[in-house]
C-alpha cells in the first residue's frame, strides 16, 4: 500500500553470472568474480539458458486471487505455464497468501486443498513457497483487485463485540481484528468460544498438518499475518475511507478494550489531545505532531516528546510489539503441535512483514510512522525498527526457528518525491535504519518492492534493489531474500524474463 511513483528512467543494466560459469570458491567470503559476470550472464539470459542465481535468492509474489477458494486453484494450467517460465529465470520460488477468509469457511473447518495443489505444482517445477498466513482482508488498498474479507463468522462477532480497530465512533477498519481482542474469548470454535490467538494458532496447525510433506522442502517460510495487509502495524491509513498520499493517517486506538488497556498501563483516562482528525493531514496539521515553533499557543515545544503525548505514543507502540510477539509465540507453538520438530530450523523459518512508511520520515515527529505504531520520535533514542528487531530476536530464541524481518519499499529512492517536497520522504534512510537494527540484533532482513513495475524496462528498479540487497557482502548486512511483485502474464513475457534472469544472477 504505497503511493504511485512517477515513471523512472531506465538505469544501467546490472551484470549477471552466465550459464556454466563456475562460482569462485571465495564467493561466500564476499569476494565475487564481478568483472567476469556481466557479459557471460547477459548472453545466457538473452537465450534464457540455465541461470546461476546470485547469493540473495529472488521470489515472486503470486496473484492475490490465485486460489478460487480454499479447495481449488483458479487456473492451474495457466499457473503451471507461468511457474515453468519463472523457473527458467532462476527464481527460487513464490510467495502466496493463504487467505483465512477462504480457507476456514466455518469455525474449525479448514480447506487447504488449494494450498496442497500449489505445493505440488511448485514441487514439480523445483520451486519453493513462502506461505503467508493472511489473517487480514484483501481489498481497499493499493494493488488490491479483488475483495476477500476475513471469515464472515469472525467479522460478524468482531463488529458486534467492538473487536475492530477504530478512530472515533465511525472510522472503523475491517482489515483485521484489533490487537486489544487477542485474548478475548468470543469467536466461535468447534469446542466452544475461542480467542483470536487461538484461531491463528489452530489455523497454522491445520495448514502445517495439511502440507506436512512439503514443509522444509517446498515450503521454506511461513510469514505470520500481524495486521492490515499482513503487516505489523495499525490500520492508520485506509484508502477505502478516502486516504490519499501523503496523509499521515489516524491513530486507531478508540475501541473500548484499547482504551481500557491505555488506562491500566499508563493511568491516562483518554487519548491525548491534538491527535490528527483527518487522515490526509500533514504532520504540522495536528497539534500533537507539530514541529518545534509551530504551535499556535506560542510554546516552543514538541508535544510528541513530552507529557501525555510522549506517554501515549510509547504505549501505542509497545502494545503493538506485544501483539507481534504473542502471535509469533502462537505460530511457533502451532508448528510444534503439528509435529514439525524433524524439520530443521534452517529449512523452515517464520517471518514478519513491516511496512515501509517512508513519507514524513524527515519530519521530527515522523507522524506517519507514529500513527501506524512505529515510534521513532518521542526521544533521541526512540527507534521503532530496533525495537521490532529486538522482539524478533527474542521470538527466534523462544520459538526455536529464525524469524525474518521483511521490509518493503526496496525499489524507492530519496529523490522519487522531489516534485512533491511536502512528503518529506526518505525511503533509503529508512531502509538504512532498518538494516542497522537487523545487524545489531542479528535478525535476517528480507525485502519486497512496494509497487509493481514493468520488468522489461525496469532496469532502474533492479539497480536500486541490488544496491539494497548487498549480495556481495560477507556480513550480516547481506539480505536473506527478495520478493518481487507480482506474477502475471506480463511478468513472464520473454523480454521480462530476460531482464529478470539478469537480475537474479546479479544478486
Amino acid at each position: 500500500p504505497r503511493p504511485v511513483l512517477a515513471a523512472q528512467p531506465q538505469g544501467t543494466q546490472l551484470g549477471a553470472m552466465g550459464a556454466g560459469q563456475k562460482r569462485q570458491s571465495n564467493e561466500d567470503s564476499g569476494c565475487l568474480p564481478s568483472k567476469r559476470r556481466p557479459a557471460a550472464a547477459a548472453a545466457a539470459a538473452e537465450a534464457l539458458g540455465p541461470v546461476v542465481p546470485g547469493r540473495v535468492p529472488v521470489y515472486v509474489m503470486m496473484q492475490l486471487d490465485w486460489m478460487r477458494d480454499g479447495s481449488s486453484l483458479r487456473d492451474p494450467a495457466r499457473l503451471g505455464e507461468q511457474l515453468a517460465k519463472l523457473k527458467t529465470a532462476g527464481v527460487r520460488g513464490v510467495m502466496a497468501d493463504i487467505w483465512w477468509g477462504l480457507c476456514e469457511p466455518s469455525p474449525g473447518v479448514y480447506r487447504f486443498e488449494a494450498a496442497q495443489a500449489l505445493c505440488q505444482l511448485l514441487k514439480t517445477h523445483g520451486l519453493e513457497l513462502q506461505a503467508t498466513m493472511s489473517f487480514h482482508q484483501c481489498g481497499g488498498n493499493v494493488g488490491d483487485p479483488v475483495s476477500i474479507p476475513i471469515p464472515a463468522w469472525a467479522l460478524s462477532v468482531a463488529k458486534s463485540k467492538d473487536m475492530l480497530f477504530r478512530s472515533g465512533r465511525s472510522h472503523i477498519s475491517e482489515d483485521c481484528i484489533s490487537l486489544s481482542a487477542d485474548m478475548v474469548r468470543e469467536l466461535p470454535g468447534p469446542a466452544g468460544p475461542r480467542t483470536p490467538l487461538d484461531c491463528y494458532r489452530e489455523y497454522i496447525v491445520a495448514f502445517a498438518t495439511a502440507c506436512r510433506e512439503f514443509l522444509g522442502k517446498t515450503v521454506n517460510e511461513i510469514q505470520v499475518g500481524m495486521g492490515p495487509c499482513g503487516e505489523l502495524r495499525y490500520p492508520s491509513y485506509m484508502m477505502s475511507r478516502g486516504w490519499q498520499y501523503p496523509g499521515v493517517g489516524l491513530v486507531m486506538a478508540d475501541d473500548a478494550r484499547l482504551r481500557a488497556m491505555l488506562t491500566a498501563d499508563t493511568g491516562l483516562s483518554a487519548l491525548p489531545e491534538g491527535l490528527p482528525t483527518d487522515q490526509n493531514a500533514l504532520p504540522d496539521g495536528s497539534r500533537l505532531f507539530k514541529a518545534s515553533g509551530a504551535n499556535s499557543d506560542g510554546q516552543d515545544r514538541e508535544l510528541f516528546r513530552v507529557g501525555e503525548g510522549k506517554i501515549f505514543l510509547e504505549w501505542y507502540a509497545s502494545v503493538l510489539l506485544k501483539h507481534g510477539e504473542a502471535v509469533l509465540a502462537e505460530a511457533a507453538a502451532a508448528l510444534r503441535e503439528a509435529k514439525t520438530d524433524a524439520v530443521p530450523p534452517d529449512a523452515l523459518a517464520l517471518s514478519v512483514k513491516v511496512s515501509g512508511l517512508h513519507w514524513h520520515v524527515m519530519h521530527p515527529s515522523r507522524a506517519t510512522e507514529a500513527c501506524a505504531g512505529y515510534n521513532s520520535c518521542t526521544s533521541e533514542s526512540a527507534n521503532a525498527y530496533s525495537d521490532i528487531a529486538r522482539m524478533l530476536a527474542r521470538a527466534t530464541v523462544s520459538g526455536g526457528r529464525p524469524v525474518f524481518f521483511n521490509f518493503t519499499c526496496l525499489e524507492m529512492s530519496n529523490t522519487d518525491n522531489n516534485g512533491n517536497p511536502c512528503t518529506l520522504s526518505a525511503p533509503e534512510d529508512l531502509i538504512a535504519q532498518v538494516r542497522r537494527a537487523c545487524v545489531t540484533h542479528n535478525v535476517q532482513l528480507s525485502g519486497e518492492n512496494a509497487l509493481e513495475f514493468d520488468l522489461a524496462t525496469g532496469g532502474w528498479a533492479f539497480e536500486r534493489m541490488a544496491k539494497q540487497m548487498r549480495g556481495w557482502s560477507p556480513g550480516r548486512d547481506k539480505m536473506h531474500a527478495l520478493t518481487l511483485l507480482r506474477l502475471n502474464d506480463g511478468f513472464v513475457r520473454h523480454e521480462s524474463l530476460v531482464e529478470l534472469a539478469k537480475f537474479v544472477a546479479s544478486t
